[in-house]
């Protein structure tokens, strides 16, 4: 079965055809649109899978921001424009017309890792630093998502460092100290 995989990030979208033996059999990728319009997100993901769309039987999405119901909502609007209740599956399902999934990135990310793990070892945690900061958890061999789509998100924790203002709004994340962006921005003072 070949499914068409995208990841959805602060500073790009890629999206892939990938079989089941886990080879790509084509990647496309673009800068994601920082509008703060739900209409730019989906014309981007329109034109980023339109040569692959016929190709793919499914798709599964893993994307920054809080992902609930197939749901995304960017907890920073400086890391994916402002998006806020935006249905990324029924978007993907009427871009493609198929069936598939979503997931953050962070929990994709750690279920990922957790899979090639000695198969003793049964809880995990996984922390991201790219564009933001992100984070997955495997307790008893199952990935935790939360009643939310928050389990795992650590950017959002405050750091108790600094008062540096976070994107969210918020002062003190952990995510306005470390995460790439605010690397960039403290290697520029």
């Amino acid at each position: 079965m070949i499914t068409l995989a995208v990841d959805i990030g602060g500073t790009k979208i890629s999206a892939a055809l990938i079989s089941d033996d886990g080879s790509f059999l084509l990647k496309k990728q673009i800068s994601t649109p920082h509008e703060r319009c739900p209409d730019e997100m989906t014309g981007a993901l329109r034109l980023l899978v339109s040569e692959m769309k016929g190709t793919a039987e499914r798709f599964a999405v893993a994307s920054t921001g809080i992902i609930n119901n197939g749901v995304l909502t960017a907890l920073n609007p400086d890391n994916l424009g402002g998006l806020k209740e935006y249905p990324l599956k029924n978007i993907m399902e009427d871009i493609t017309g198929l069936n598939g999934s979503v997931i953050n990135d962070a929990q994709a990310a750690a279920w990922a890792e957790y899979t090639v793990l000695p198969k003793e070892i049964c809880d995990m945690v996984f922390i991201t630093v790219s564009t933001g900061v992100g984070g997955g958890i495997v307790v008893n061999r199952k990935l935790l998502t939360g009643v939310s789509g928050l389990a795992g998100h650590v950017g959002h924790i405050l750091s108790g460092v600094t008062d540096t203002e976070c994107g969210c709004g918020r002062r003190g994340c952990v995510e306005a100290v470390s995460s790439g962006r605010a690397i960039m921005g403290g290697s520029k003072k």
